[in-house]
């Protein structure tokens, strides 16, 4: 598998990637600060749910450096991992169903809300970045439609992953530790209650990703002056 020809400027990835880390420092500080006010860890799960939103987007920014020959097997691998990934961006988000617990132990109620939605914010952003540089490589190879589809089809498989996340507390690493367990819990989900719910679930939460999605998409193209016609699956160019 070779890779794309490189049409996204080093300067521009790089304040995006420092911008996603100044952001990613802004939320683990707000939970330091919440552990040593309450002296209790509690909610520390959300700094490992923020470290597990970057990997997709480090597996992303890998596939695209990858050379032109000689590693398709290893791209294959590579993007398999990221699709197994790529649910942990989002799946952030559902962290607010805690809503109901915040201030319990003494912290603010109000920090707590903006501490878990900056984690949550940060998660997404992470997941509509890495998802983003996926969608140009397919974009740049087969099309804009093709792009879109691929994008579009990740949002639904996402949506449905983080449903096997939040309601049946499953992991992605769950294909290799406990494959059985895996495809029993989805295989239970013929069940007319359980379908409908994982049903209702991911529809839901597919509308809700593709919304922020396509507005992070928009933003992002308004910065495309020099790279539309790339994104449209047409050769920039050639620069000095």
């Amino acid at each position: 598998m070779s890779s794309p020809q490189r049409v996204i400027p080093q300067h521009r990835a790089r304040h995006t990637l420092y911008t996603l880390l100044f952001g990613s420092a802004v939320c683990t500080g707000m939970l330091v600060v919440r552990c040593i006010y309450t002296g209790k860890l509690r909610f520390a799960g959300f700094f490992w749910n923020l470290f597990l939103a970057w990997i997709p987007l480090l597996l992303a920014l890998y596939i695209w450096r990858m050379p032109s020959q000689g590693r398709r097997g290893w791209f294959w691998t590579v993007l398999v991992l990221w699709i197994l990934f790529y649910p942990n961006a989002f799946y952030i988000t559902t962290d607010l169903i805690h809503f109901k617990t915040f201030g319990s132990d003494g912290m603010f109620r109000w920090f707590d809300l903006l501490m878990t939605t900056s984690f949550a914010a940060g998660g997404m952003f992470l997941g509509c970045l890495s998802l983003y540089l996926m969608h140009l490589f397919v974009r740049q190879r087969f099309g804009w439609k093709m792009g879109w589809s691929f994008a579009g089809g990740m949002l639904a498989l996402g949506s449905f992953g983080i449903y096997l996340g939040r309601v049946l507390r499953l992991n992605s690493w769950d294909v290799v530790a406990r494959p059985f367990k895996l495809v029993g819990d989805i295989l239970a989900l013929v069940d007319p209650h359980g379908a409908k719910e994982a049903m209702a679930f991911s529809v839901t939460f597919f509308f809700f990703s593709l919304v922020v999605y396509s507005f992070v998409v928009s933003m992002a193209r308004l910065h495309e002056s020099d790279l539309s016609s790339t994104a449209d699956g047409e050769r920039p160019p050639d620069r000095p």
